[in-house]
């Protein structure tokens, strides 16, 4: 075998070697952790039985390498449903993505938000329910 040909295949088995040990480490966002890292959850009305959830951050501090929102709709490692939600800059240096859903279904979402680092990551999940205010009656 030529030795050009030999370095390539090493290169090759290298890189998707290095890919496949990647580490996700999953860091669940409480109240408390969504604040010291600046995140913010709305709840919108969107209808009757709607709401539209909002998620709200500033791209610095652990965030600043952000590459991607993901919404999840399901419980579990691997749920059914799972898109990566667009992003608005509305303000200098924040990000907001949102979407509809309904009221009931609000305890099976959860907004996974992807900071890629050398060798994988952190994924800091966010659980909707977990900043749902109850609702007040008139």
């Amino acid at each position: 075998m030529k030795p050009t040909l030999t370095l390539a295949a090493l290169a090759a088995v290298l890189v998707f070697a290095s890919q496949a040990s990647a580490l996700w480490e999953i860091a669940p966002v409480t109240r408390d952790v969504a604040k010291a890292l600046g995140i913010d959850v709305r709840f919108l009305p969107a209808g009757p039985d709607q709401v539209r959830v909002e998620l709200e951050f500033k791209a610095e501090g652990p965030l600043k390498n952000y590459s991607r929102v993901d919404l999840r709709v399901g419980q579990g490692d691997n749920p059914p449903v799972t898109a990566p939600l667009r992003e608005e800059r509305a303000k200098e240096g924040r990000v907001v993505v949102g979407f509809a859903a309904d009221r009931a279904q609000l305890d099976r979402l959860s907004l996974w938000i992807f900071v890629p680092e050398s060798l994988g990551g952190t994924i800091y999940a966010v659980q909707v329910k977990d900043f749902v205010e109850p609702k007040k009656d008139r």
